[in-house]
This record gives structure tokens, C-alpha cells and sequence, in this order.
């Protein structure tokens, strides 16, 4: 991913006015174009970035957004680093291991424009699988997503934690639509995946074979709560899913919109503004309902993270500055 080849292929965007995405935008005179690093196009990242990046743009004078498909918040978390994107959706497992890191690979510009909404760990199987439990999946094949995607990422914690060691199963790194598939296709045993509820994916699989979702139990969830502050307890709601016949307690994080310390105050200020203030506030388009909500802004942001623009905007509305645990 090249930043230059973005702005020069947003330049040409722009001038060309017969485009399909002519309703989307106006032609105007462009002096900001922003990249937002997503995920997979087939889950929710994406559209929520394209979503964002059409508030943004149509907001802000002079200001171009476009929402990028990536492997996920791993690879958002490089390209931040080397300034190849300017914004990116990333789980919050990801962002602070980043900027906790005690090595090198530390990542200390990294700040937290908003938290936008909670990402669920599901692990779905087929619903005549004798996998009933995490500690079942020893000997089995995991589709996990992308290797550098943030499900990939957090998947080894989750098991571990459930007594599996790395040895104890193979992971399977392809991306979410095709882990679907090769579940139903019997490659895989089991599909991962952590992102908002319903994930489009799951509920499209469904429609074609009967699944069955496994929980995180309490003893799993309790140790990674205490060794990992950014887990959240979650459930998965009867009916969720097609034949899903009760609630699902699991583990989460919180998604993240993210970029670095590079991000003026004024600018982030601006990016909140045309987020929160706008009637049209973002919602995912693989998820219509999911609403990007002011209040939960702060919910899983570790304080120093926060960037000073965001500190300014929600310091305005009386909303206090630290993480909610």
C-alpha cells in the first residue's frame, strides 16, 4: 500500500465526474484526503470505514476520506506506523498490545480518536459437530481470518486460556467469507471471528447449513479479564442467528478508530464533530443497526491513548477522559 498511489488515484476520483460514486460525493476542490485502514470487505470494518469516510467527506470543506480494505488491525497498526494510512479501525486487544509493547516494536504515537462500538469473539461449528466446548477443539482445524487480521491475533489468548497450547490444534489463516465456506465445505472444524453481532457472514452460512455457537465459560473468562484489561464480558442474544435457541455468553473487546499523534488537535476536533454531531451518524452497512454512540466513545480507551483533539471534544460534553471498565 502506497500513500502517494492513494492520493494520485483520489485525484483522478475527483476528476472524473461520471463515476458510480458520483451521488456519494461532490466535486469540489480537494486540499485533505484522508486514509482509513479496515479489514476484509466482507466483514464489518469495511463498512463502517465507508461509512465514516462519507461523513467525513461530505462534512469537512476540502476533505476527502476513502475507507481501505486491509488484512486487519495488525496490518492497519504497521501502516500507521510507516504514515501509509492516516485513520484505521482497530480491536482494542491489537491497539494496546501496540502501544504497551515492551520491545521495540513499541508503538508510543499511536492515539485513540473514539471507541465505536463492542466486537464479539463467536466461534461457530456445524450444528451435528462434537464440539461442544473450547477444550473440544484440541486436534482441530480453526479458520481464524487473515494472518494479520485482529481475530487471528487474539485467538491463541482465548485458547490458551481455555488449557490449549499452540500444539494442540492448526490454525487456519484465510479470509472470513472463505472460512465460512470452508466450514461448510467440512475443510475446517471451526470458524472464529471477532466483530459486531450479526456478523453477515455467519448469518448468510446459516441460512445454508444448521451451526451451533460455542461460549467462552466464566473460569476462561475471569483469567483473561485478569491477565488482559481491554477483554469485556459479552453475550450473544437468542436469536441472533437463525435456530439459535439461547443466549451465548462469550468475550469481547471494543472496536477502535484510530490514528497517530501525527493528527492535529484541530483536525481530530473536526473528524468528531462530523461524527457525533451529524443526524447522520455512521451505521455499518453489513450491520444496519449498529449506531456509532457518543457514550460508549470512551469505553475500553486506555487514558494515556487518547488523542489531545479527543480529549478537547468529549472533555466539551462533560464526559470524562478515561477508560470505563
Amino acid at each position: 500500500m502506497k500513500k502517494t498511489a492513494i492520493v494520485l488515484a483520489a485525484a483522478i476520483f475527483f476528476l472524473v465526474g461520471q463515476t458510480v460514486f458520483a451521488a456519494d460525493y461532490n466535486l469540489k476542490l480537494v486540499k485533505k484526503f484522508y486514509s482509513i485502514g479496515t479489514a476484509s470487505i466482507s466483514g464489518t470494518y469495511y463498512p463502517t470505514g465507508n461509512s465514516i469516510a462519507r461523513i467525513l467527506s461530505n462534512s469537512i470543506p476540502g476533505l476527502v476520506a476513502i475507507a481501505e480494505p486491509t488484512a486487519g488491525s495488525l496490518a492497519n497498526i504497521e501502516y500507521l506506523r510507516r504514515g501509509q494510512i492516516d485513520l484505521a479501525l482497530l480491536q482494542s486487544d491489537v491497539a494496546w498490545q501496540a502501544y504497551n509493547a515492551a520491545s521495540d516494536a513499541k508503538f508510543r504515537e499511536l492515539r485513540v480518536i473514539a471507541s465505536l462500538y463492542s466486537e464479539v469473539i463467536q466461534l461457530i461449528v456445524r450444528e451435528n459437530s462434537d464440539v461442544k466446548e473450547l477444550s473440544d477443539l484440541k486436534g482441530r482445524r480453526i479458520a481464524v481470518g487473515e494472518k494479520d487480521s485482529g481475530s487471528a491475533a487474539s485467538i491463541i489468548m482465548v485458547l490458551k486460556a481455555a488449557g490449549l497450547e499452540e500444539s494442540d490444534y492448526t490454525i487456519i489463516y484465510e479470509r472470513f467469507t472463505r472460512g465460512t465456506e470452508s466450514l461448510l465445505d467440512g475443510y475446517v472444524d471451526a470458524v472464529y471471528y471477532a466483530g459486531a453481532v450479526p456478523a453477515d457472514g455467519i448469518t448468510r452460512l446459516a441460512a445454508k447449513t444448521p451451526l451451533r455457537l460455542i461460549g467462552v465459560p466464566a473460569d476462561v473468562r475471569g483469567k483473561l479479564q485478569a491477565e488482559h484489561p481491554y477483554f469485556t464480558s459479552e453475550i450473544i442474544l437468542a436469536g441472533s442467528y437463525k435456530n439459535q435457541k439461547s443466549d451465548i455468553t462469550t468475550i469481547g473487546f471494543r472496536a477502535l478508530f484510530a490514528a497517530t499523534e501525527r493528527l492535529s488537535a484541530n483536525e481530530v476536533d473536526n473528524i468528531l464533530n462530523a461524527i457525533y454531531d451529524n443526524p447522520g451518524t455512521p451505521s455499518s452497512g453489513a450491520t444496519p443497526e449498529l449506531k456509532l454512540r457518543i457514550n460508549d466513545a470512551l469505553k475500553g480507551v486506555q487514558p494515556e491513548m487518547l488523542h489531545e483533539g479527543a480529549r478537547r471534544f468529549f472533555g466539551r460534553r462533560g464526559m470524562t477522559t478515561y477508560s470505563e471498565k
